[in-house]
């Protein structure tokens, strides 16, 4: 079985490093090849990232197409044309479990006909049980093909598609329900790849408990202050690539972030509530008690409506 993990990232470096620390170090010998949106190829950063964790990195050209969906579907391109059986997609804002590579697998063998494995939560209102799920339905988020469903996806890799995404998929998939206008107009990969499903007339499995961990709060369409703010007082790459880890570590930082249901399905248990009290006192006088979930160093950067600036003096007092 040849396998190869696709990773298309574009600036945030600090996630890219985190995300191949774990791919590699759950399989040291899958190949693993990245794919830099928008000529990032060029930053050392990406190059020696790369290196550090035995990845390609792949020379992509800059283009003003919309999103990373040229990215993406040219790395499946690249893929299928290579030959491989398997392919797992990994963005660079994922990371992978332990178990990330023997759940989709053991799906992958179980079910060969399924259209995609999914490690990531696709329903947040599901019991939290090691289980799998199947349905009608694609999220690209730590995903695995096979050989023969990549098939379906490539037919569409052409720059007619990237360059009026709405009006190819519109013309090529003019009987989908999407396309109406009380139906979820999403005309990315994804949208694609949700209408490639719908043609094949098969299921995705997802996993019950995640077998990853999603940190999109930052990107193409979210901005990029969440991202940046997380770094306020980080002087150094290794600083922000530790802030990156405490924030990966930390439930409670995430679930303020991307929702309890979410996190308590990638942990596998629900998450106790925590009760932190603190006092800030500012520089100019101004003192306020405040109570969190989170530590300090994930406080917010505005409290009780004051910008906290880097100076404040911020006790635990339990």
């Amino acid at each position: 079985m040849k396998e190869v993990v696709i990773v298309p990232t574009y600036m945030r470096e600090e996630l890219l490093f985190c995300c191949l620390k774990r791919l590699r170090g759950y399989d040291g010998d899958i190949p693993i090849h990245v794919f830099p949106d928008r000529g990032t190829f060029h930053n050392p950063a990406v190059r020696s990232i790369c290196e550090t964790f035995e990845a390609h990195a792949h020379l992509v050209p800059d283009s003003d197409y919309y999103g990373n969906t040229a990215n993406v579907m040219n790395a499946y391109l690249w893929a299928y044309n290579e030959g491989y059986d398997r392919v797992y997609y990994v963005e660079s804002d994922v990371m992978v479990h332990s178990d990330f590579f023997s759940w989709h697998r053991q799906q992958q063998d179980m079910f060969p006909d399924i259209f995609a494995s999914m490690a990531w939560i696709f329903n947040r209102h599901a019991p939290i049980a090691d289980d799998v799920l199947f349905q009608a339905w694609y999220y690209s988020i730590g995903t695995c093909f096979s050989r023969d469903k990549l098939r379906l996806i490539v037919e569409h890799a052409t720059p007619r598609y990237y360059a009026d995404m709405q009006g190819y998929i519109e013309s090529t998939f003019k009987k989908s329900s999407l396309n109406t206008p009380f139906g979820i107009e999403h005309y990315e990969q994804d949208g694609l790849i949700q209408r490639v499903l719908d043609a094949d007339r098969t299921q995705t499995v997802s996993a019950g408990i995640a077998k990853c961990s999603h940190m999109g709060f930052g990107g193409y369409n979210r901005g990029w202050t969440a991202y940046q703010n997380l770094f306020e007082d980080c002087k150094t790459f290794a600083e922000r690539v530790k802030r990156v880890e405490e924030f990966i570590s930390d439930p409670y930082a995430r679930a303020e972030c991307f929702g309890r249901e979410i996190v308590e399905r990638e942990i596998g248990h629900e998450l106790p509530k925590r009760n932190l009290k603190y006092r800030i006192r500012l520089p100019g006088g101004w003192e306020s008690e405040f109570t969190s979930e989170l530590k300090r160093e994930m406080l917010p950067k505005r409290i009780n409506s004051v910008r906290v600036p880097l100076n404040a003096e911020i006790v635990l007092l339990s």
